[in-house]
């Protein structure tokens, strides 16, 4: 299934890059859901005997309550959070830089590459060591696109100046081509 990009692709612009998100992302929601599925397991095994005497599910019932409550806050919070990965679309074209989430509603970012006047980079230490920071575009008309969390984001930095240089560089041979 083609995603948002390739269907706003103009004749002869083409997908650069991917942007990805780094795996500390999805650290925090991965930890809830895990932290809401662990009563589950306990109570599971403590309901069933597995350790020591079977408890009687109405001593524990007050307890399930709260299991399950927790589980599906853990569970709301993990489906929530790999939809937004799912739905989202960070792309290099030859032309554009695309920022794209939603998936009923939709938001996109859209710049040009030669309207890009600056891009920001912001890495922590924990980011240095990862392997993840996040970019901050800034253009003409545009405003400001934060990318958070992404993976490798100097090579993504550098992928983007390449773009533009490439940009450049086919603009300049147009134009000298049309003065032949």
């Amino acid at each position: 299934m083609a995603g948002y990009v390739e269907k706003t692709l103009a004749p002869g612009e083409e997908i650069v890059y991917r942007v990805h998100f780094n795996w500390t992302f999805s650290f925090f929601p991965v930890l809830w859901f895990a932290l809401g599925s662990a009563p589950v397991v306990m109570y599971t095994l403590l309901n069933f005997g597995a350790f020591g005497p079977k408890i009687p599910f109405e001593e524990l019932q007050i307890g399930w309550w709260f299991v399950a409550g927790g589980f599906l806050t853990g569970l709301f919070i993990l489906l929530n959070h790999l939809i937004t990965l799912w739905t989202t679309e960070i792309v290099v074209t030859t032309y554009r830089f695309v920022f794209k989430t939603g998936l009923i509603s939709r938001a996109t970012q859209e710049v040009s590459l030669n309207k890009i006047e600056e891009i920001t980079l912001h890495q922590s230490v924990w980011g240095r060591i990862f392997g993840y920071g996040s970019l901050v575009l800034r253009g003409t008309g545009v405003g400001v696109i934060t990318l958070p969390n992404i993976d490798d984001p100097i090579d993504v930095r550098r992928i983007i100046e390449h773009a533009k240089a490439a940009l450049r560089q086919n603009n300049r041979e147009e134009r000298l081509g049309d003065d032949d």
